[in-house]
């Protein structure tokens, strides 16, 4: 369609139907019920009937969306066809019955039919009256488009309503999928389906009594082909978000969700305290013994916060492998992570975390092989000249000096108990607010004040957490060395002590020329001066000889070392 010419032609009174024009429509339901499905088939046969009627108009296709809203145009699938059919100048003209059929998102109805007028073509909304192809088009579809965006919040918030209510009132809500019940529709009550119900109580039972982990309680039911209410496999998260659910021991539970916009149609989970929760056995009939129920949960929240602490604690991980938290790659300042290279020979690899995350687009450092690392440091430890004997006797003094901080232990807890103490006044502080006994200019800067408290006293109890560390890893070395264990085991625990960093970057941009910056000793110490134990020194590594398809090739470091003394 020549945009040009159609519009000259409508500004002398023609209209669309007196033109000749290649013509589809587009129909689209947003429910699969069968009433809709009724009102679809009338539309397409309706409109198809319509365009076949003019003569002077050539009958295309139809696209159909069913069962998808309108919000949102990313999952209707021949909407999006059919946009890029309009590209390939497949039609002139798209009929729909309305704007709200076309979209309910005012920007996408804009976006898409100024997209669609680029292309040559133009959309007419016929219970509207709006031609996209009139120069007036985009205001009068603006405000019919803002008012059926607006009709679907409005739904939106109607249905909210009637859900509240219904929960106040204690109906049992969208559990038709829940395992182990099914609904009786005449009464709203849960029925127990025997079958589903005894796996469950087999769950409780090995979580709760026999102490088995999820992962392992997942792959029995796996291996026994058992299968979810879905037809799936069973995985981790269902089984968890089963032994927090309170139906199963005859207790209504409602709110656990809301929506968060009507227009992406995003769910947050509330938190438990926010939870509708009260024992209703009359119309929910527990499948798992209250006892059961708490003691199965009890070991679930113990887990979870057991898990969470030590991803928070990150000196866990610091030390984990030997080589952990010290690779860093000079281009992003990330850690590398390490990643299993070669299965038979049980070599690993260093990758930048950079990388891992975002692809070889966002970092190209070269990786780094463990087996190479080793061989390297081994060399710089020969050229130290070590001698355990003597070792021992200087990390003994050192060791002493750490012993001066005598109680770490109870230092750690006297600043947990002052961080749980500006909790609690943080709460205090909370509640004068909402009172009004507090302006809100006065809340913001103590609360304010509090959490920089909080962050200093962490920041102390980090140090004293690595001064534990350091200390025990003294000991242990002190241990190995007086021993004279043998020499991969000592060599393994002076690397913990011994290294501090390794900045990894590439030579002349080669992948296959690493240059390697080894700082060893602490180098947190600002009045220790980093002293080189020598310059450069190059090493060379043939890679791919073991692997049938991967050529042959060599790598190249170059490597600096400084003493920080």
């Amino acid at each position: 369609m020549d945009l040009y010419l159609v519009r000259k032609q409508l500004s002398m009174g023609t209209s669309l139907t007196d033109m000749p024009l290649r013509v589809v429509d587009y129909a689209r339901v947003s429910t699969d019920h069968q009433e809709q499905k009724k009102s679809l088939r009338n539309q397409i046969e309706h409109f198809e009937k319509y365009i076949k009627e003019n003569p002077n108009w050539i009958y295309v296709k139809s696209y159909v969306d069913e069962g998808i809203t309108g919000t949102s145009d990313i999952k209707r699938d021949n909407f999006m066809k059919m946009i890029e059919e309009a590209r390939g100048d497949k039609f002139d003209l798209i009929v729909t019955k309305e704007i709200s059929r076309f979209s309910r998102n005012t920007l996408d109805s804009i976006k898409y039919t100024r997209k669609l007028l680029s292309y040559g073509v133009a959309v007419f909304f016929v219970n509207d009256n709006i031609n996209t192809a009139m120069p007036d088009s985009e205001l009068r579809l603006t405000i019919m488009a803002s008012m059926a965006q607006d009709e679907i919040r409005r739904l939106s918030e109607r249905v909210k309503f009637g859900m509240n209510r219904a929960i106040e009132r204690g109906e049992i809500l969208g559990n038709d999928m829940l395992y182990g019940y099914k609904k009786e529709k005449e009464t709203g009550k849960l029925l127990i389906i025997m079958e589903e119900a005894k796996i469950i109580r087999r769950i409780y039972e090995l979580y709760g009594i026999e102490k088995l982990s999820l992962g392992n309680i997942v792959k029995i039911l796996n291996e026994e082909n058992q299968k979810t209410g879905m037809g799936k496999r069973w995985c981790i998260s269902t089984i968890s978000r089963m032994i927090e659910n309170p139906k199963y021991k005859g207790y209504y539970c409602g709110k656990k969700t809301e929506i968060v916009d009507y227009m992406s149609k995003k769910v947050r989970y509330r938190k438990k305290k926010d939870w509708i929760i009260y024992e209703d056995k009359k119309r929910i009939p527990p499948i798992i013994e209250e006892e059961l129920w708490e003691r199965a949960n009890k070991r679930l929240i113990s887990r979870k916060k057991a898990f969470q602490k030590r991803k928070e604690d990150k000196s866990i991980y610091k030390n984990r492998y030997l080589y952990s938290a010290k690779i860093i790659c000079q281009e992003h300042h990330k850690v590398f992570h390490r990643r299993l290279f070669r299965k038979k020979d049980r070599d690993y690899t260093w990758v930048c975390s950079e990388y891992l995350k975002n692809g070889k687009k966002s970092c190209d450092s070269p990786n780094i092989r463990e087996s190479e690392l080793d061989i390297i440091f081994q060399d710089i430890f020969s050229t130290l000249q070590i001698n355990p004997e003597e070792i021992v006797e200087i990390l003994m003094n050192y060791y002493k000096k750490i012993d001066v901080h005598a109680g770490i232990e109870e230092q750690i807890k006297r600043k947990e108990k002052e961080i749980d103490s500006i909790h609690s006044k943080k709460e205090k502080l909370l509640e004068l607010s909402l009172q009004g006994s507090l302006s809100n200019e006065e809340f913001c800067e103590r609360n304010t004040n509090y959490n920089e408290k909080i962050k200093n006293i962490a920041k102390e109890m980090n140090q004293l957490k690595n001064t534990k560390e350091k200390k025990n890893l003294l000991k242990e070395l002190i241990k190995e060395l007086k021993q004279k264990v043998n020499a991969t085991s000592t060599f393994h625990i002076m690397m913990n002590l011994v290294l501090d960093s390794i900045v990894v970057s590439k030579i002349n941009n080669s992948k296959n020329k690493i240059k390697l910056n080894i700082l060893l000793f602490e180098g947190k110490n600002q009045n220790l001066q980093e002293i080189p134990l020598f310059t450069q020194k190059d090493y060379e590594f043939r890679r791919g000889y073991d692997t049938k398809k991967t050529r042959r090739y060599h790598v190249f470091y170059q490597v600096q070392c400084y003493l920080n003394l």
